[in-house]
Formats: structure tokens, sequence, C-alpha cells
């Protein structure tokens, strides 16, 4: 049965519909790139509207990697400023927030932070995310307040979402203040640190080249700091026309428009990891030019996919991987060793596999007999990779009512020609889950259904009450049958 709900829709529900499909025709008539358009290009009348159209999607105004609006990032932190004293501390930060957020503030529960104002203005402090927090609004605020002790603590939580720390006790500025993984600040010590440590920055950078479509590459940075926390903007991070997808980093960053990486580091020793893409067919990749604090040596690996293509590596030096400080995961592969003016050329031998392996998937098979015996409800779960195979079908006899391939629902197809009903499958690894009908009439059931080998096949019956399952032919083994169990003594 399928029910049918409908509901009536407010009047201003319904107005901001009329003014969102508004809104989405002159975006559509303005340019049909397909890109996000940009506050400025929108009709000069409808801007006024524009955050009354974005309420419920204010993250929408975020800074985000292409391609991966998850990874959109509404507030960046400037310099927090500490002044410690005996019996209380006060402190000052800048932050720009893109859309309405809550951010942290120095202290915890213990030292929860007192006569907070922001833009000079009293504000409320609220536990979010087990934290002190304020709510700040679009644009850019100042934020003061205080701490208060009966003695200085030996460490005070600060924020990590913070690089940047000032700190000066009793009124001497601390030269190098100490944190540690979790983003305490240590006071007993942050006086003691020497006022000669050196201010250092190595910069060490492997990368993952992985021939797949699109080719993708992952960079790895690793960061020793010491010295006093700052912001630096390292070279360009990704080589040329490669689009960025993700980035993480235990450390603010965040990507500059010219592609450069910007960080606020502090001492210790730091790994981040950047993705990208490709933005179509490669033939080769150059070193980026070292411009500001990079390594100017790179060790890259490359990860081929001989089922895409076959091609050989010109124009690198090949280096032994057990030799290097690549990470572990990365030693299997071909090390090459890049340096300025070097790339790798990939001449492409055979496109595609002209013998690939056979599919290597399994089947779990649920059987649910009905109450009247009419039928029998099947789920099926299919596991392992795809190689071959672009499509999946069901065998006759069954009717497939519901695919889903990784997660996601998908279309069920008829193609004329094939015996039942399937669904388009991608190549790689897969999980799909299917259900099914099967009527009980009389006919042999096929422990398998789908027009498709398999590596190992399972299946279980699940009967309901007043039933008992007397035999099972044609299966390698069953077990808890009437035949099985029956003896002599019955």
């Amino acid at each position: 049965m399928l029910e049918i709900a409908r509901r009536r829709m407010s009047g201003a529900a319904m107005r901001r519909a009329y003014f969102a499909a508004g809104l989405l025709t002159a975006c559509l008539a303005v340019g049909a790139s397909g890109e996000p358009l940009a506050p400025e290009r929108v009709p000069e009348p409808l801007r006024p509207w524009i955050d009354w159209a974005l309420l419920g999607h204010e993250s929408e105004r975020c800074p985000f990697l292409q391609g991966s609006p998850g990874s959109a990032e509404c507030v960046w932190p400037a310099r927090l400023e500490l002044a410690l004293g005996a019996r209380q501390g006060s402190f000052v930060q800048r932050w720009r927030v893109h859309a309405d957020a809550w951010v942290p503030l120095p202290g915890d529960a213990k030292h929860w932070p007192q006569a907070v104002q922001v833009d000079g203005r009293p504000a409320p402090v609220v536990e979010s995310g087990g934290r002190p927090s304020v709510r700040l609004a679009r644009g850019i605020h100042d934020v003061r307040g205080e701490l208060v002790w009966d003695a200085l603590p030996e460490l005070l939580q600060i924020p990590a979402e913070t690089g940047l720390l000032a700190v000066s006790q009793n009124g001497e500025p601390v030269a190098f203040p100490k944190r540690d993984a979790q983003g305490r600040l240590w006071l007993h010590t942050a006086a003691d640190e020497g006022d000669g440590a050196e201010s250092r920055l190595e910069i060490t950078v492997h990368r993952r080249v992985t021939d797949e479509i699109p080719l993708r590459v992952t960079t790895l940075v690793r960061l020793e700091v010491s010295g006093p926390a700052r912001e630096v903007v390292l070279g360009p991070a990704l080589p040329e026309g490669a689009i960025p997808i993700s980035l993480s980093a235990p450390l603010p960053a965040r990507l500059d428009p010219d592609g450069k990486l910007r960080v606020q580091v502090r001492p210790g020793s730091w790994f981040i990891a950047l993705e990208a893409r490709m933005p179509g067919p490669v033939e080769g990749l150059a070193l980026p030019a070292p411009d500001g604090p990079w390594d100017d040596r790179e060790e890259w690996v490359f990860d081929a996919r001989p089922s895409l293509r076959l091609v050989t590596i010109e124009g690198a030096v090949s280096v032994d991987p057990q030799q290097t400080e690549l990470p572990e995961g990365w030693r299997g592969l071909p090390a090459y060793a890049m340096e300025p003016g070097s790339a790798l050329r990939f001449v492409t031998k055979r496109r595609g596999d002209a013998d690939p392996a056979p599919d290597r998937l399994s089947l779990a098979r649920t059987f649910w007999l009905d109450f009247d015996g009419g039928g029998y409800t099947v789920t099926d779960r299919i596991g392992g990779e795809v190689v071959r195979s672009d499509r999946l079908g069901m065998a006759a006899g069954t009717e497939l009512g519901r695919v889903a391939v990784n997660g996601q629902d998908q279309f069920i197809t008829q193609i004329p020609g094939e015996e039942g009903p399937g669904v388009e499958i991608p190549r790689g690894g897969i999980e799909i889950t299917a259900d099914s009908r099967i009527a009980r009439d009389g006919a042999p059931i096929s422990a398998v259904g789908w027009n498709q080998d398999f590596q190992s096949v399972s299946a279980e019956l699940q009967l309901p009450p007043g039933w008992r399952l007397l035999h099972a032919s044609g299966v390698d083994g069953v077990s808890w049958t009437w035949v099985t169990r029956w003896s002599l003594l019955d």
C-alpha cells in the first residue's frame, strides 16, 4: 500500500518558494555556467532579498574547496592576546565570520570567561560543543573578556581553532608559549622557555599520484616548527591546474585564491593532507615552482590503475621507496625524486584492460516465507569488486522491487532482449542491497536469482510460526530440516 500525505503550505513559505524560483530564474539568466553566483552578480532589485532567500542556508556564504561544499569554513580567527596575572587574566581576539556561528573562547568549566564583550557590548557566554562560546553574526568582530582564579593555573584551555597566540605574564611578554596537542597552554613553564630559542620552519612534501578518472593528487606536508606562533604563507601547494577537493590539518589552514597554503603554525611537528583532482586527461605533472618557504625537493609515488590504462613513467629519477621518509603505506609504490624543473610524463601503452579478471562478488540472501505460504520476500546483499560488468540483471521468476548501490537507490530498468530487469553498476569496490519477491508456484527456486556468477553464495530461510522445512535439494549443505534430523528412533 502506498500512502500519500498532503499538507497545506503556509503563505510565508509559499512566498519564499515563489521568490526562490524567481531568484533561480534570474541567476540562470545571468549565467548558465553551473558555478555559484557571486552576490555582486545578482540583479540590483534582488540584492536586498539575498539574506531572506538564504534563510537556513547561511553556510553557502562560507569559503569551501571546489566540489566539496561540506568543507566550508565559516569562521577564521586572528591572533589571541592573553594578559595573565596572579589572580586574573584578560583576552582579546578578532574573528572574521562569514555566517552566523558559535566561536569558542579561552577557558573551560573551571575557568569560565567573565565580562565578555563583543565589539564593546556585553555578550552572553554559553556552552557549545563542551566549550564556552559566544554567538557572532556575519562580519568582523572583536571579542574580549576576563578570566579569574585563586592562583595562576598550570594549564589553560585555548580553542583549537586558534593558531596565533601572544601571551604576557605579570606584564612580561612570553616569547615562546608552550601548547600541547590538545591546545592547552602550559603556564607554569611558559615564562621559562628560553628567549634564545631558534625560530625555525622545516617543510617536507610527499605526493601520491593516483591514475584514476579523474587523476588524483594527494599532498602530504610535514611541518617542523620552533619559535613563536606565527602565520606563514607557504608556496603553491598543488601542481598547475589541480582542483583542491579536501584539506585536513590540525592547525588553522586554508588555501588562498592564488593556490598558496596559509597556516597559523606553532612549535611542534604537524601534518597537513591536501586532496586534489585534475580537470581533464593528464599526460604529465610538473613540480610547482617553489615560491616562499617550500621544500624544493619532493618525493612522489605513482599508484597505477592497469584496468584503466597501462603507462610508463619518464622524466623523473626513480628512487628506492624504502630509503625515503615516505608514509609506510606508500612505500610499496614506485617512487620518484622531484626537483625544480622535473616532471612526471605518462606514456600510455594501452588503454583499458584487454583481459580483465572476472568479477569477485559474494551473495548473501535472506528469504522470508509469507504467513499464508504464497511467496517469498527476499533481501540480497552483494559485495566485492566489479571488474568486467556494467550491469546487474535479475533472472526470470523474481520480481525486483528496490536496489541500492553503495547506499544510493538506483533506477530499475528493462533492456529489450534481456531476461529480466536490472540496474547499472560502477566498477570497483561495491556494496549492493536489493529487495525482491518470488511467487511460490511450485517451480524450483534459484539459489542465486541473478544473471551473474558469484564466488560465494549463502542463504537463510525465515519461516513463520506453524511452518517447518522438510527438505532442500540442490544445495551444498542444509541444516535443521525434517529429513536431516530424522533417525530410526523417530
